[in-house]
């Protein structure tokens, strides 16, 4: 007895271990999941995923279904049964899915011809649609005669470039967004008819929608298959759909998308940190406040970062409740009209984070407004960086606010959800200010500063070596100038050698310039890290770059000229723009002449012309415009060598007593290369020889064909 005891015991035993497995696959999913779901194929597999729409984070929950390569789509949940069904592409059959997405196929008695890849399911009849061959739908009750039965909606719309569509908690109608126009349909499901009544403001070129969910108070929510982008579209009036529609949060991409939810579930976040400006600004969930899926190790700002369910509005802030996590940017300068800000900010974790930066300018109470992204995109490493960010003149003096973002993503709005990073809001108080400007030549244009580098030789004075478009803005508060800016671009090169670009401040020590500020750009980004304000000069010197020659792509020029020969050209145009903050402001009458003091110099370990034979000069190379002095690092040594014929007041001019710099008041077109400037601009010899007081304007009157078109 007691062996059959146990021998029914070990069977029984084995009987639960063998049914269990098929129990658990055929459970259904919960009373109402608050995530949605995705079908998508890769790889020659349908993977099945959650979405938390408030961040876009996705996690894999099944890429076995048991139906091998079989693609599946029109994914729809049912909130009868709780399951979810899709459409097989290959077996033109319905598929049931539990919760762990294992699949059961079920045949319909009236198979269809056509696959199909839009579907949803409302009041247990699974509804599915096909451009050019109609809306159809099959009862999803076992106990119907009609159950599994296809039936077509006659007179239904068939037009629509749909590729998901959802039914809508309240009203029951069906709502899809088209790819191509992103009008937004309404669909009845009784006789098929839709119509637009609304238009996103969204598309998706060469893509598709292809995910369609609601919420409970009847946000549609919608997916971009190519870049994962989730939009969503207040329909919670459906009598009153003005097709508002903002960026929500970024699922991930695919070429194959669909999507299934529970519409009557609320759309709740975990895990995720938020801001506290009010909500004016975005912050709260329901205001597509800017939030962030939380990762410990990576991407968030100072030393910790918490979650919040949702947004804590100033006053009651999440510190109430929870840590202080408001301890990554630290503000070290006052917000002054027409200055430039600096931050410090933390970048905590182990990965390099993108930050975004915005201010309310103009204190509307929102950062939506010219100007108020001053921080784009910046990449920075883990660490304490110090970031600069210019305050608009028209800045409104009192309190206001700034939010903040760090994380993974590069191009963040200032509201919507990410995956991983965190945001932070602070107070911020902008100091009144009356700041005005001075621009040489003027606000929006520029002057030329040419050079021939040969010096001290004449070379073939073709003045197309290095030729700069150059401007300079002081500004001024109180009578005074703060600030120095300097802006321009590469405009030509028909030099051989390689030579740096840089500026001297003409009687400013460099004692007077605020290093910690100074702002140096290429190309509109920010040089992090660069240290443009020279070493061991009693005037400021700013270097702009060490070899203009890095610059510009050479692969079109022969030579590794630019813009200064047929075939040539570059539209990428090197461009800088610095910044020059004074310790203690200058009186006006006390600035230097314009246009300052900008120069060549030579780059270091590159070789010149004959005269220094096997010898780099290195940075003691220096071309000035004529009666100008070598910096303290530059050499005199060349002066009166060659065809160099300068005198203690005199410098750089030759025995004809032209120079080897020129400034031109304008935007000029240099000579071809290798054409001398007499030739190509006849009355600029007499100019120089007069002193500047004839043929002012020679650069006017050009030979056409001997300069640069």
């Amino acid at each position: 007895m007691i062996k059959l005891a146990y021998l029914r015991y070990i069977f029984v035993s084995l009987l639960f271990y063998v049914a269990t497995p098929h129990l658990l696959y055929a459970a259904p999913f919960d009373l109402c999941p608050t995530e949605a779901f995705l079908s998508q194929y890769n790889n020659n597999a349908t993977h099945y995923k959650s979405v938390d729409l408030s961040t876009g984070a996705v996690n894999t929950i099944q890429v076995d279904d048991n139906l091998g390569t079989d693609i599946i789509n029109a994914v729809a949940f049912n909130e009868t049964d709780r399951y979810i069904y899709g459409f097989n592409k290959q077996k033109l059959a319905l598929v049931k899915f539990d919760r762990d997405f294992k699949a059961t196929v079920l045949p319909f008695t009236n198979p269809p011809t056509n696959n199909f890849y839009v579907g949803d399911i409302y009041n247990n009849n699974y509804y599915f649609y096909r451009k050019n061959t109609g809306l159809f739908y099959t009862s999803l009750d076992a106990s119907d005669a009609g159950y599994l039965t296809i039936n077509k909606i006659d007179g239904a719309n068939q037009n629509m470039g749909i590729a998901d569509f959802a039914f809508h908690p309240i009203d029951g109608n069906i709502y899809a967004v088209e790819s191509a126009s992103g009008d937004l349909y309404r669909i009845n499901p009784t006789d098929g008819s839709a119509s637009v009544v609304a238009n996103t403001g969204f598309t998706a070129p060469g893509s598709a929608f292809g995910a369609a969910y609601f919420d409970i108070l009847g946000n549609l929510y919608f997916v971009r298959n190519n870049d994962g982008n989730i939009y969503r579209t207040d329909i919670t009036d459906p009598n009153n759909i003005s097709g508002a529609t903002v960026y929500f949060a970024q699922a991930s991409p695919t070429n194959s998308n669909d999507g299934a939810r529970c519409a009557n579930a609320p759309v709740i976040s975990s895990n995720t940190d938020y801001g506290d400006a009010p909500d004016s600004y975005g912050t709260t969930l329901a205001n597509n406040g800017a939030r962030h899926l939380i990762n410990y190790y990576n991407h968030f700002l100072g030393a910790s970062v918490d979650a919040e369910s949702d947004a804590r509005i100033y006053p009651s802030s999440d510190e109430s409740i929870s840590i202080d996590d408001e301890d990554g940017v630290l503000f070290k300068t006052s917000l002054v009209p027409g200055l430039d800000g600096q931050v410090n900010v933390v970048i905590g974790g182990g990965a390099t984070s993108y930050l975004n930066a915005w201010f309310d300018w103009n204190r509307d109470g929102d950062f939506n407004d010219a100007n108020e992204h001053a921080i784009s995109g910046l990449q920075l490493l883990p660490g304490s960086h110090d970031v600069l960010f210019r305050v608009p003149d028209d800045a409104s003096a009192g309190a206001s606010w700034s939010r903040f973002r760090v994380g993974n993503i590069e191009d963040a709005s200032n509201n919507g959800g990410y995956v991983y990073g965190e945001v932070e809001d602070y107070q911020i108080d902008i100091t009144a200010a009356n700041t005005t400007y001075i621009h040489y030549p003027s606000k929006n244009d520029f002057v030329t500063i040419a050079y021939e580098d040969m010096w001290p030789e004449v070379g073939d004075y073709d003045f197309n070596d290095v030729l700069i478009y150059y401007r300079v803005s002081q500004v001024i508060q109180g009578n005074k100038v703060v600030r120095i800016d300097v802006s321009g671009q590469l405009a030509a090169y028909g030099a051989d050698y390689s030579n740096g670009f840089a500026i001297q401040l003409p009687g400013i020590a460099r004692s007077q310039i605020n290093e910690s500020l100074i702002k140096l750009s290429h190309n509109g980004l920010v040089l992090q890290g660069e240290a443009p304000l020279e070493q061991g000069q009693t005037n400021a010197v700013v270097i702009i770059t060490e070899n203009l020659k890095h610059t510009f792509l050479k692969s079109n020029c022969g030579l590794s000229f630019y813009r200064t020969e047929l075939g040539c050209a570059n539209s990428d145009l090197f461009t800088f723009d610095i910044t020059i903050p004074l310790t203690t402001p200058i009186d006006q009458s006390a600035m230097p002449t314009m246009p300052l003091d900008p120069f060549i110099f030579g780059s270091v370990n590159r070789s010149r012309n004959d005269f220094y034979g096997s010898t780099m000069p290195g940075r003691a190379f220096e071309i000035h415009l004529s009666d100008k002095p070598v910096t303290d690092l530059g050499s005199s040594s060349y002066f009166g060598q060659y065809d160099d014929r300068s005198l203690p007041s005199q410098t750089y001019r030759d025995g004809r007593n032209l120079p080897w710099a020129i400034e031109v008041g304008t935007q000029w077109v240099p000579a071809y290369e290798g054409t001398d400037i007499s030739i190509a601009y006849p009355d600029f010899i007499n100019f120089i020889l007069s002193d500047g007081q004839q043929n002012v304007d020679w650069f006017n009157h050009p030979i056409i064909n001997k300069t640069y078109q």
